[in-house]
């Protein structure tokens, strides 16, 4: 009977510090001696074509990079995939022409007050990196930066 609380009392100290067992048996000692990563460090060479994560200093306050160059040329092909991504994910907010007249917009009676129009000469004068980064998801930013730049050009006269 002793022994048996003696090890029922061994048993329940060592649980209250499990990673002194775990860790003298040899396979689950795999975890502390792994080779780890800090965070934040690039482990290995970005895919071309992708977007730097290093470089260029951000605009002071944003996160919008105005020296960002678009790396997709501005064909039929990419205003047309621009033009299908704005109207499922932006038309609603920014309405048909980027007004900022959607549907939910208060300029339309929706809810959401202060939605921008994407049509005003500030907003064109802007870069197509400040663009991009405004866009806050999508892997196929560039193309709907280059049909915002279509919307822009029609309503400002293709001034752009």
């Amino acid at each position: 009977m002793a022994n048996r609380l003696a090890l029922a009392s061994v048993l329940v100290l060592a649980a209250c510090r499990p990673e002194t067992v775990i860790h003298r048996i040899d396979w689950f000692a795999g975890m502390v001696t792994q080779r780890s990563f800090k965070p934040y460090v690039m482990n290995r060479t970005p895919v071309d074509g992708t977007v730097p994560v290093t470089g260029v200093a951000p605009v002071a306050d944003l996160d919008y990079d105005d020296h960002l160059l678009n790396p997709r040329t501005r064909t039929s092909e990419s205003i047309n995939r621009g033009k299908f991504l704005y109207e499922t994910y932006c038309l609603v907010c920014h309405g048909v022409q980027g007004k900022g007249d959607g549907p939910i917009s208060s300029a339309a009676g929706g809810p959401f007050a202060g939605v921008r129009t994407l049509v005003t000469d500030t907003v064109a004068r802007r870069t197509d990196g400040y663009l991009y980064g405004v866009i806050v998801r999508g892997t196929d930013r560039w193309d709907l930066v280059n049909y915002i730049r279509t919307l822009q050009a029609s309503a400002l006269g293709g001034t752009r």
